[in-house]
Protein backbone atom coordinates (compact mmCIF):
# COMPACT_ATOMS: atom_id res chain seq x y z
CA UNK A 1 0.00 0.00 0.00
CA UNK A 2 1.29 3.50 -1.11
CA UNK A 3 2.40 5.70 1.92
CA UNK A 4 -0.60 8.42 2.77
CA UNK A 5 0.59 11.90 3.07
CA UNK A 6 -0.77 15.60 3.98
CA UNK A 7 0.35 18.38 4.04
CA UNK A 8 -1.75 20.97 6.64
CA UNK A 9 -2.29 24.46 4.88
CA UNK A 10 -1.86 27.95 6.18
CA UNK A 11 -5.12 29.30 5.55
CA UNK A 12 -6.12 29.09 9.20
CA UNK A 13 -5.94 29.93 12.87
CA UNK A 14 -3.79 28.02 15.09
CA UNK A 15 -5.62 25.54 16.89
CA UNK A 16 -7.97 25.28 13.45
CA UNK A 17 -4.57 23.86 12.15
CA UNK A 18 -3.94 21.67 15.68
CA UNK A 19 -7.62 20.13 15.05
CA UNK A 20 -6.73 19.27 11.81
CA UNK A 21 -3.03 17.32 12.63
CA UNK A 22 -4.93 15.31 15.02
CA UNK A 23 -7.69 14.54 12.63
CA UNK A 24 -4.55 13.72 10.07
CA UNK A 25 -3.42 11.78 12.25
CA UNK A 26 -6.26 8.94 11.67
CA UNK A 27 -5.87 8.44 8.23
CA UNK A 28 -2.42 9.65 6.63
CA UNK A 29 1.13 8.00 7.83
CA UNK A 30 3.11 11.17 7.33
CA UNK A 31 1.86 14.73 8.08
CA UNK A 32 3.47 17.96 6.56
CA UNK A 33 2.70 21.59 7.39
CA UNK A 34 3.02 24.58 5.93
CA UNK A 35 3.79 26.62 9.36
CA UNK A 36 7.05 26.79 10.29
CA UNK A 37 6.13 27.65 13.86
CA UNK A 38 4.29 24.32 13.93
CA UNK A 39 6.70 22.07 12.94
CA UNK A 40 8.86 23.61 15.95
CA UNK A 41 5.79 23.36 18.27
CA UNK A 42 5.61 19.56 17.18
CA UNK A 43 8.83 18.04 15.86
CA UNK A 44 7.07 15.32 14.25
CA UNK A 45 5.08 17.54 11.43
CA UNK A 46 7.16 18.47 8.79
CA UNK A 47 7.66 21.52 7.43
CA UNK A 48 7.37 22.02 3.65
CA UNK A 49 6.34 25.25 1.68
CA UNK A 50 4.96 23.28 -1.08
CA UNK A 51 1.80 20.83 -0.88
CA UNK A 52 2.77 17.12 -0.85
CA UNK A 53 0.96 14.67 -0.73
CA UNK A 54 -3.02 15.94 0.12
CA UNK A 55 -3.80 19.36 0.78
CA UNK A 56 -6.21 19.39 4.13
CA UNK A 57 -7.70 22.18 5.92
CA UNK A 58 -10.76 21.02 8.16
CA UNK A 59 -11.25 22.68 11.67
CA UNK A 60 -13.73 19.82 13.16
CA UNK A 61 -12.51 16.82 14.16
CA UNK A 62 -13.09 13.71 12.06
CA UNK A 63 -15.75 11.72 13.01
CA UNK A 64 -15.65 8.89 9.99
CA UNK A 65 -19.26 7.60 8.79
CA UNK A 66 -18.83 4.09 11.18
CA UNK A 67 -18.84 6.17 13.84
CA UNK A 68 -21.54 8.43 13.74
CA UNK A 69 -23.59 5.33 15.78
CA UNK A 70 -21.68 6.67 19.12
CA UNK A 71 -23.22 10.08 18.72
CA UNK A 72 -27.41 9.96 19.39
CA UNK A 73 -27.82 13.28 17.79
CA UNK A 74 -25.10 14.58 16.01
CA UNK A 75 -22.53 13.96 13.29
CA UNK A 76 -19.80 15.66 14.73
CA UNK A 77 -18.38 16.47 17.86
CA UNK A 78 -17.21 19.94 17.72
CA UNK A 79 -17.34 22.17 21.55
CA UNK A 80 -19.28 19.43 22.47
CA UNK A 81 -17.45 19.43 25.40
CA UNK A 82 -18.85 17.34 28.39
CA UNK A 83 -21.11 15.63 26.09
CA UNK A 84 -18.44 14.26 23.64
CA UNK A 85 -19.24 10.59 23.86
CA UNK A 86 -17.04 8.65 26.25
CA UNK A 87 -15.72 6.59 22.13
CA UNK A 88 -14.68 9.48 21.05
CA UNK A 89 -12.76 10.87 24.44
CA UNK A 90 -10.62 7.85 24.21
CA UNK A 91 -9.86 8.42 20.93
CA UNK A 92 -8.91 11.47 20.74
CA UNK A 93 -6.99 12.24 23.89
CA UNK A 94 -4.93 8.70 22.86
CA UNK A 95 -4.03 10.59 20.03
CA UNK A 96 -3.47 13.57 21.29
CA UNK A 97 -1.22 11.76 24.42
CA UNK A 98 1.25 10.37 21.64
CA UNK A 99 1.46 13.54 19.81
CA UNK A 100 5.59 14.81 20.11
CA UNK A 101 5.52 18.39 21.33
CA UNK A 102 8.90 20.13 21.80
CA UNK A 103 10.01 19.81 25.51
CA UNK A 104 11.36 23.01 25.95
CA UNK A 105 7.98 24.27 25.55
CA UNK A 106 6.57 21.58 27.92
CA UNK A 107 9.57 22.21 30.45
CA UNK A 108 8.13 25.66 30.47
CA UNK A 109 4.40 24.98 30.63
CA UNK A 110 4.95 22.49 33.78
CA UNK A 111 7.31 25.15 35.50
CA UNK A 112 4.99 28.21 34.55
CA UNK A 113 2.23 26.19 36.44
CA UNK A 114 4.26 24.24 38.90
CA UNK A 115 2.77 25.87 42.49
CA UNK A 116 -0.89 25.93 40.99
CA UNK A 117 -3.87 24.69 42.60
CA UNK A 118 -7.36 24.18 42.63
CA UNK A 119 -7.37 28.34 43.64
CA UNK A 120 -6.92 29.04 39.57
CA UNK A 121 -9.44 29.12 37.21
CA UNK A 122 -8.32 29.47 33.47
CA UNK A 123 -10.09 32.93 31.34
CA UNK A 124 -9.86 32.56 27.27
CA UNK A 125 -11.48 35.55 26.05
CA UNK A 126 -11.60 36.05 22.00
CA UNK A 127 -12.80 39.09 20.69
CA UNK A 128 -12.20 38.30 16.79
CA UNK A 129 -11.67 41.83 17.24
CA UNK A 130 -8.85 42.15 14.11
CA UNK A 131 -11.41 39.88 12.23
CA UNK A 132 -14.09 40.90 9.60
CA UNK A 133 -15.76 38.63 10.84
CA UNK A 134 -19.42 39.13 12.55
CA UNK A 135 -18.13 37.51 15.37
CA UNK A 136 -17.07 40.80 16.82
CA UNK A 137 -20.45 41.72 17.43
CA UNK A 138 -20.53 38.42 19.75
CA UNK A 139 -18.41 39.61 22.07
CA UNK A 140 -18.65 41.93 25.41
CA UNK A 141 -16.01 41.52 28.35
CA UNK A 142 -19.21 41.54 30.63
CA UNK A 143 -20.27 38.43 29.44
CA UNK A 144 -16.64 37.12 31.28
CA UNK A 145 -17.07 39.43 34.58
CA UNK A 146 -20.17 37.94 35.12
CA UNK A 147 -18.88 34.73 35.44
CA UNK A 148 -15.69 35.24 37.66
CA UNK A 149 -17.66 37.07 39.67
CA UNK A 150 -19.65 33.39 40.74
CA UNK A 151 -15.80 32.77 42.14
CA UNK A 152 -14.39 33.82 45.07
CA UNK A 153 -12.91 36.64 45.55
CA UNK A 154 -9.51 35.20 45.70
CA UNK A 155 -9.53 32.96 43.32
CA UNK A 156 -6.60 33.18 41.00
CA UNK A 157 -7.60 34.03 37.28
CA UNK A 158 -5.12 32.61 34.28
CA UNK A 159 -5.91 35.09 31.50
CA UNK A 160 -5.49 34.91 27.85
CA UNK A 161 -6.72 36.57 24.56
CA UNK A 162 -6.57 37.63 21.67
CA UNK A 163 -6.43 41.07 22.38
CA UNK A 164 -4.06 43.23 24.62
CA UNK A 165 -6.32 45.35 25.49
CA UNK A 166 -8.65 42.78 26.67
CA UNK A 167 -5.43 41.72 28.74
CA UNK A 168 -5.20 45.17 30.15
CA UNK A 169 -8.55 45.66 31.14
CA UNK A 170 -9.20 42.83 32.86
CA UNK A 171 -5.44 43.44 35.00
CA UNK A 172 -6.65 46.58 35.66
CA UNK A 173 -9.78 45.14 36.99
CA UNK A 174 -8.62 42.38 38.90
CA UNK A 175 -5.01 43.59 39.88
CA UNK A 176 -2.80 40.76 41.02
CA UNK A 177 -5.38 38.26 40.70
CA UNK A 178 -4.66 37.81 36.83
CA UNK A 179 -1.89 35.77 36.03
CA UNK A 180 -0.53 35.73 32.27
CA UNK A 181 2.10 34.27 30.09
CA UNK A 182 4.04 37.36 29.45
CA UNK A 183 4.37 37.91 25.13
CA UNK A 184 4.78 40.38 22.53
CA UNK A 185 0.92 39.82 21.96
CA UNK A 186 0.70 42.22 25.29
CA UNK A 187 3.30 44.93 24.04
CA UNK A 188 1.34 45.66 20.30
CA UNK A 189 -2.39 46.92 19.64
CA UNK A 190 -2.17 45.84 15.81
CA UNK A 191 -1.12 41.84 16.45
CA UNK A 192 -3.43 38.16 16.74
CA UNK A 193 -1.27 35.41 17.20
CA UNK A 194 -4.23 33.19 16.45
CA UNK A 195 -4.74 33.75 12.95
CA UNK A 196 -3.08 36.69 10.93
CA UNK A 197 0.58 35.68 11.85
CA UNK A 198 1.74 31.97 11.12
CA UNK A 199 5.17 33.19 9.87
CA UNK A 200 5.84 35.15 12.78
CA UNK A 201 7.28 31.84 15.09
CA UNK A 202 7.45 33.75 18.31
CA UNK A 203 3.46 34.97 18.11
CA UNK A 204 2.59 31.37 17.22
CA UNK A 205 4.49 29.49 19.78
CA UNK A 206 3.35 31.79 22.55
CA UNK A 207 -0.70 31.22 21.26
CA UNK A 208 0.04 27.61 21.94
CA UNK A 209 1.69 28.40 25.61
CA UNK A 210 -1.35 29.94 26.35
CA UNK A 211 -3.44 27.37 25.03
CA UNK A 212 -1.38 24.56 27.22
CA UNK A 213 -1.09 27.11 30.53
CA UNK A 214 -4.74 26.69 29.56
CA UNK A 215 -5.34 23.18 29.90
CA UNK A 216 -3.77 22.93 33.58
CA UNK A 217 -6.89 24.59 34.94
CA UNK A 218 -9.95 22.53 36.24
CA UNK A 219 -12.34 25.09 34.92
CA UNK A 220 -12.19 26.88 32.18
CA UNK A 221 -14.69 30.02 31.49
CA UNK A 222 -14.16 30.11 27.63
CA UNK A 223 -15.23 31.46 24.27
CA UNK A 224 -18.47 30.56 22.13
CA UNK A 225 -17.18 29.28 18.40
CA UNK A 226 -13.60 28.81 19.72
CA UNK A 227 -11.09 26.55 19.00
CA UNK A 228 -8.31 27.73 21.47
CA UNK A 229 -10.93 26.96 24.06
CA UNK A 230 -12.01 23.42 22.38
CA UNK A 231 -7.73 22.86 22.19
CA UNK A 232 -7.15 23.54 25.68
CA UNK A 233 -10.28 21.53 26.85
CA UNK A 234 -8.49 18.37 24.72
CA UNK A 235 -4.94 18.54 26.10
CA UNK A 236 -6.35 18.99 29.88
CA UNK A 237 -7.51 15.26 28.72
CA UNK A 238 -11.55 16.29 28.81
CA UNK A 239 -11.35 16.88 32.38
CA UNK A 240 -12.03 20.53 33.08
CA UNK A 241 -15.27 22.12 33.92
CA UNK A 242 -16.14 24.19 30.84
CA UNK A 243 -18.29 27.71 30.83
CA UNK A 244 -19.22 29.54 27.68
CA UNK A 245 -21.52 32.58 28.48
CA UNK A 246 -23.78 32.74 25.52
CA UNK A 247 -22.54 35.62 23.56
CA UNK A 248 -24.40 38.44 22.63
CA UNK A 249 -26.42 39.50 19.38
CA UNK A 250 -26.13 35.68 18.79
CA UNK A 251 -28.75 34.20 16.07
CA UNK A 252 -29.45 30.83 17.69
CA UNK A 253 -29.76 29.52 13.81
CA UNK A 254 -25.87 29.56 14.10
CA UNK A 255 -25.97 26.68 15.94
CA UNK A 256 -27.28 24.93 12.81
CA UNK A 257 -23.92 25.25 11.64
CA UNK A 258 -21.72 24.17 14.49
CA UNK A 259 -23.90 21.57 15.79
CA UNK A 260 -24.37 19.21 12.73
CA UNK A 261 -27.67 17.47 13.64
CA UNK A 262 -28.19 14.13 12.16
CA UNK A 263 -31.75 15.13 11.43
CA UNK A 264 -30.79 18.26 9.37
Amino acid sequence: MDKQIATVVKAQGLCNRIKTYISAICEYDEINTQVFADSYIFPSFNFTPEIKGKEICDWRLKVFPEEEKYIDDYKTIDMLYEKVPQYFVEKYTNIINNISINPDILEYVEDFTKNWDDNVIGVHVRTWWLDAYKHQAWHDNSLFEEQIEKFPNDVKIFLCSDNPNTILYFTKKYGDRIITHPQKLHKSKFINPYDQYQDDVQLVVDGFIDCLILSKCNTIIGSWWSTFTECAWWFGKCKAKVIIPEPLNYDVRENEKLFLRKDG
